[in-house]
């Protein structure tokens, strides 16, 4: 994988659920930290691992673990969100418009939602606006190959790497890699069907 790239792009929870169905205790993903598209579209999200989540009641009782399952669901889910951000920025290109106008739109969402001094007041960029307005630009169901490397501990920070490495017709693949501390937990590939699709494909 690439070397990573952090902070251009920092989205909290509540923009978060724009870009995704799933909502809590499935959400897995708990922020994004760095988008990028070139050279290979690219994202670093992440996901704090309480010791109060309901999934350790069961996994287990007497020595806590992280169910390897919700580490892929992460993954999944971290995959739809760089799809949906791809998707965004290539629709706002093909308009002749500025893809960092939709960042920055998306930034200044979050900002308005942590009550941050630095919001405005300002119009959504339309495709922000269709976020908002529950029209998710796409869904992605995918078939995985991983290898569940470490197990993961309450108490952590677990970090999705996600890049989109090409497209076979209608399917797209990933790269994928979950880590806690720098230290590789999850490693593989993803790969991604379309299945809805209302803005124009990439």
């Amino acid at each position: 994988m690439s070397p990573r790239r952090a902070g251009n792009l920092q989205l909290g929870s509540k923009v978060v659920e724009l870009l995704v169905k799933q909502r809590r205790p499935m959400l897995m993903v708990d922020f994004v930290h760095a988008f990028v598209t070139d050279p290979i579209p690219t994202i670093e999200a992440g996901r704090h691992i309480s010791m109060n989540e309901p999934f350790f009641e069961g996994h287990f009782p007497d020595m806590p673990m992280w169910p390897a399952a919700l580490s892929m669901e992460g993954l999944g889910q971290s995959a739809t969100i760089l799809t949906v951000l791809t998707v965004l920025t290539r629709a706002a290109s093909e308009a002749h418009e500025d893809p960092e106008q939709v960042l920055e739109s998306l930034r200044n969402l979050d900002r308005g939602y942590r009550m941050h001094p630095g919001y405005q007041r300002v119009d959504l960029h339309p495709l922000v606006a269709r976020l908002r307005n529950g029209e998710a630009p796409v869904a992605v169901g995918a078939a995985v190959d991983l290898k569940f490397m470490q197990p993961v501990f309450p108490g952590c920070r677990l970090d999705y790497h996600v890049q989109w490495t090409g497209d076979y017709g209608d399917f797209t693949r990933f790269d994928a890699e979950a880590s806690v501390s720098g230290t590789p937990v999850v490693k593989g590939t993803l790969t991604g069907a379309w299945t809805r699709n209302p803005l124009p494909k990439v």
